[in-house]
């Protein structure tokens, strides 16, 4: 062979792989994250993944695409994750918000850490109006998103 066909053939195999790990990085962005679902009564909403600062809103996201789940005080919530993150383990807490940004947890409406089963059922609070967030959060951290957040609007 001569040396100008094997310079252009290196060229060539290095741009191919090249593109091939550029596409393999695109897709592996491009993999669906995984949701948690929240059950009450008869009605289910799916909850997606989000980063864990759109809590704080530092991260610019959209508070407005939190799912609302309304519930009636003193019922319950299943909530029900992929099996991937039961095994991994996950934990569920509830916090109202104030207008400064300031979170403040709601005892007895969350959960313990679970480990091993896909679902839980959490306690909404007595209260005749308003309502909270409920987080779901990975104990492991992971190459994926690992929280879900949901407000719940106590209804009568």
């Amino acid at each position: 062979m001569r040396r100008q066909d094997h310079r252009a053939l290196s060229r060539a195999t290095t741009g191919a792989l090249g593109l091939v790990t550029v596409g393999a990085l695109v897709t592996s962005c491009d993999k669906p994250q995984p949701t948690v679902t929240m059950f009450n009564g008869s009605k289910a909403r799916i909850v997606s993944a989000q980063p864990a600062c759109l809590l704080t809103g530092k991260c610019g996201g959209d508070n407005r695409k939190v799912v609302v789940v309304a519930a009636a005080a003193g019922s319950r919530i299943l909530i029900d994750v992929p099996r991937e993150l039961a095994r991994a383990g996950w934990i569920v807490a509830a916090f109202t918000t104030d207008a400064s940004g300031k979170n403040t947890a709601i005892e007895g409406a969350g959960s313990t850490s679970v480990r091993g089963d896909h679902t839980v059922r959490v306690q909404v609070p007595q209260a005749s109006s308003g309502g909270y967030f409920l987080q779901v959060s990975a104990l492991r951290p992971s190459n994926q998103l690992t929280t879900w957040v949901a407000r719940v609007q106590l209804t009568q």
